[in-house]
């Protein structure tokens, strides 16, 4: 199986290096395309007012591409740059922090794989519940198990596989579970930071407003948090199903 690796953390981050070594002992040909530095959070967004310049490298013995683009950018350019030779699937990760719920929004980790797919290349995220852990074996083996389980469990284009893994030893994590309820995390209230610098400039710092939602027992959150590792389908299709009024105004 061919692999493309991208990311939001950096071509440098400790979870892409170990990503691709597990996927390279497991036998399979790994590509990298990820940014040059750290572009957490840049969700979906791509460069199409300026050029994207590309630093060939090589990571772990692999072919690397570094990118000063955003995730996504280097999904679809990784995409085009492998055309004569297509990856099987891309991965995006292992990112540096769960991407559960409301998070998904802004994560450039589940933003990157929702770009290959919608290239047309079969795609999932993947991420590992800390900030802090350096052990990413884990969640690395359960990617590429996910991966290939994934070939032959194809999502429409547009759609991904979103993996989240507890940062616990393995014979503590209690399993992988399907779910399809994603917590509200971050529907919260718009809260920041001030100060004003010696020169007389107010500056602002995003902070976590207060969340006072309910996280239902079987959604990701919950489950992730209580030791599952879970899986869940996304995909581009931001329309709301149910919940929106007939359109009924005079004009």
């Amino acid at each position: 199986m061919h692999i493309l690796i991208a990311n939001d953390d950096g071509i440098r981050a400790e979870g892409l290096i170990q990503l691709t070594r597990a996927a390279m002992k497991a036998g399979h040909r790994v590509t990298v395309c990820a940014p040059d530095r750290e572009r957490s959070a840049f969700s979906h967004s791509i460069n199409i007012t300026v050029p994207l310049r590309v630093k060939e490298m090589t990571v772990e013995g692999a072919r690397g591409f570094a990118v000063d683009g955003t995730p996504a950018d280097c999904a679809r350019l990784g995409v085009f740059l492998l055309r004569d030779d297509r990856p099987d699937i891309v991965i995006s990760g292992i990112n540096k922090g769960p991407n559960l719920g409301g998070a998904c929004i802004y994560s450039g980790t589940v933003g990157a794989a929702m770009e290959a797919s919608m290239a047309g290349i079969p795609a999932l995220a993947s991420s590992l519940r800390s900030f802090t852990s350096n052990d990413y074996s884990a969640a690395a083996d359960l990617t590429c198990k996910l991966a290939e389980w994934a070939l032959s469990h194809p999502l429409p284009r547009g759609a991904i596989y979103n993996l989240n893994v507890p940062a616990l030893p393995r014979e503590k994590i209690l399993g992988i579970r399907k779910t399809q309820v994603l917590a509200p995390v971050f529907l919260t209230e718009a809260r920041y930071e001030s100060f004003v610098s010696e020169y007389n400039n107010t500056y602002y710092f995003l902070t976590d407003g207060e969340d006072r939602m309910f996280y239902p027992e079987d959604s990701d959150e919950i489950l992730n948090r209580n030791g599952w590792a879970t899986v869940s389908a996304l995909t581009w299709d931001l329309a709301l199903k149910e919940g929106m009024d007939d359109v009924d105004l005079d004009f």
